[in-house]
């Protein structure tokens, strides 16, 4: 006799709701429904007496492969970071050691990569939205890449003189749009304001708007 008997399994089910899950009878009574990858992958067919130590693993590798199943659809959209990925699954309710569990394996299958997003982030976000490194980074962070990797990405990819002709071109086009604006240094700190919530460091800006400023003079 099996040693902490859980039961012996006497039915198993297909789930009307969910057809790729079983519902595991144990003794005449529902115990726990599982993938049935996973009650194939353990042998459970009627007759087999499962012990308590057998049903709690069991019970760990569904919860691992439902974890996988998630984050496989969640990645299914876009790319995402690993601090993405383990938001989602702890908002589904899934244990850290589960979320742990299923993150290394992402990694090992090639579907998450945290600095080859921050580098393919920074091109898009610079590229296609014009932003300034210091907004680029912050939104780096917000989506759980570290800030080493944020770092390396921007010095890699980003030129100084690239970042300030970016901020030039800002400038170029709101400058004239704050004309209405017959105060100089309100006019100025407008301009000055915008180029920062776009991103671009203090230096950057001071230099740029110094540049407009002077032309009109």
């Amino acid at each position: 006799m099996t040693e902490n008997p859980a039961g012996v399994v006497t039915r198993l089910v297909a789930q009307k709701k969910a057809p790729d899950r079983v519902s595991v009878f144990l003794d005449g009574a529902f115990a726990f429904g599982v993938h049935v990858d996973v009650a194939l992958a353990f042998g459970l067919a009627p007759g087999r007496a499962l012990s308590e130590a057998e049903r709690e693993e069991i019970l760990a590798a569904d919860a691992v492969f439902r974890a996988k199943s998630a984050a496989f659809r969640y990645l299914a959209y876009r790319a995402r970071t690993e601090g993405e990925v383990r938001r989602k699954l702890s908002g589904k309710g899934f244990e850290e050691g589960v979320i742990d569990e299923v993150v290394e394996r992402l990694y090992t299958l090639g579907y998450l990569d945290d600095e080859a997003y921050a580098r393919a982030y920074v091109r898009a976000r610079f590229a296609g939205r014009g932003y300034g490194p210091q907004r680029i980074r912050a939104e780096l962070l917000r989506r759980g890449v570290r800030r080493d990797y944020a770092d390396a990405a921007l010095a890699e990819l980003l030129a100084e003189d690239d970042v300030a002709e970016q901020a030039r071109r800002h400038a170029a086009k709101r400058w004239p749009r704050l004309a209405s604006e017959p105060d100089p240094r309100k006019r100025r700190k407008k301009l000055t304001d915008y180029l920062v919530r776009r991103g671009f460091s203090f230096d950057v800006v001071r230099r740029v708007v110094d540049e407009l400023a002077r032309e009109e003079t």
